[in-house]
């Protein structure tokens, strides 16, 4: 859907003459990463809104974002497939900040911190195959995202401190789901790699 919709605008581009001919598949794949990028939004934003749960999710899929940029991790083979995939984290996310008593959920930010700090530090970045790293980029996308990580890390514990313990659940809980990610990633690609 979201690849024919991304042609078919490049293909209008080049009959209004607004882009060169050469260039219809270059921005066939940039319009087709713009509205796979704004759809994702709209259904996180959709889901957030839903559900009376925007702050929780705008920290947890900020700190999700932030992160897994640098240090890599799950990829779907379609758009949709990645769509699907944020509507089940989400949602996930929002089931468990609603129905499972906070005492419980402010438990786990220890561990999910140290899960976290653990498999991002020992990991990252865990590259796909069908984009390769150079050594150099790895090296450099390792240190964005150890940076990345460490200031997340710094405001789940500050917040800990202060004492807004569900503002330090929702950046655990996203810096968890980065680590899952990569791990899930890891687990796909030894399998391909046997097969």
């Amino acid at each position: 859907m979201i690849a024919k919709l991304a042609k078919s605008t490049a293909c209008f581009f080049v009959k209004n003459k607004l882009v060169e001919a050469e260039d219809e598949e270059v921005y066939a794949y940039g319009m087709e990463i713009l509205l796979s990028t704004v759809f994702n939004l709209l259904i996180a934003a959709g889901i957030a809104i839903a559900t009376n749960t925007f702050l929780p999710c705008l920290i947890h899929l900020t700190a999700f974002v932030t992160i897994r940029i640098y240090a890599g991790g799950y990829h779907a083979n379609t758009h949709e497939g990645c769509m699907l995939t944020l509507i089940a984290v989400q949602s996930l996310f929002v089931i468990i900040i609603k129905t499972v008593p906070f005492e419980m959920l402010k438990m786990c930010i220890p561990f999910m911190i140290i899960f976290s700090v653990v498999t991002i530090f020992r990991f990252a970045p865990v590259a796909h195959p069908n984009k390769p790293l150079s050594d150099s980029l790895k090296l450099k996308l390792r240190r964005k995202a150890y940076i990345s990580m460490l200031l997340w890390l710094v405001f789940t514990i500050t917040f800990m401190i202060i004492g807004k313990c569900r503002i330090s659940f929702y950046s655990a809980f996203g810096m968890f789901t980065v680590s899952m990610a990569m791990i899930a990633e890891m687990i796909a690609l030894r399998r391909e790699n046997r097969e």
